[in-house]
């Protein structure tokens, strides 16, 4: 570790300030339920975590990839709710709420307010990258125009970004532009979490 402060908030949060709602606001790295197999990658995890501070002024983040319920958004708030300790203003939000909202602003300020916010905030977490509806034409997507955009100012600011998705990494170069992808992955160490489902086990378990 490195001499990361103390944490300083101790006080109640509004979490959905944050993007985070109620299924996983009392999550916490030290409670989740990790697979033998993703041992390892939740040290890594932890290691970011722990020195979210000094990562997120350098600009790193994460790409967590794996199938679907291995516990990637569970661990990618659980280090939101690590900076927001430090005082940092993290945004958690799915690729599908991020184009919906983009597309539904009728308000411009609004718009703007939305827009600077997913730009400056020193932690951007993007939920199920791949899983938004871009269109059948790659190349005419807005869409995927403002996705890129978004990913490329980030990077040219070094604000850190953590993405989650189910898709390996040569398809998300396929799928959206391989420069972009190439951009994250400069600042962003790749995690895979492997296994079945968490969810089946919440499943058998009700």
């Amino acid at each position: 570790m490195t001499g990361q402060t103390i944490p300083i908030i101790s006080k109640p949060t509004n979490w959905e300030y944050y993007g985070i709602y109620k299924r996983f606001q009392n999550v916490e790295l030290e409670t989740m339920n990790i697979a033998a197999e993703n041992a390892n990658a939740f040290e890594v995890i932890k290691e970011y975590a722990s020195n979210v501070v000094e990562n997120l002024n350098q600009g790193l983040g994460l790409i967590i990839k794996g199938p679907v319920g291995t516990g990637k958004t569970t661990a990618a708030i659980a280090i939101m709710k690590e900076a927001v300790k430090y005082k940092k203003s993290p945004y958690f939000i799915s690729m599908i709420s991020l184009l919906d909202k983009l597309m539904s602003f009728r308000d411009q300020e609004e718009r703007y307010e939305f827009e600077q916010r997913i730009q400056n905030c020193p932690l951007l977490v993007l939920d199920d990258l791949g899983g938004e509806y871009i269109g059948k034409n790659k190349d005419d997507s807005w869409m995927l125009k403002r996705i890129m955009s978004i990913i490329a100012e980030r990077h040219q600011r070094s604000k850190s970004i953590i993405i989650t998705t189910n898709l390996p990494i040569k398809e998300l170069a396929e799928r959206y532009d391989q420069r972009a992808i190439d951009r994250i992955r400069s600042t962003n160490q790749i995690i895979t979490l492997l296994g079945e489902s968490l969810r089946k086990e919440e499943w058998r378990k009700s």
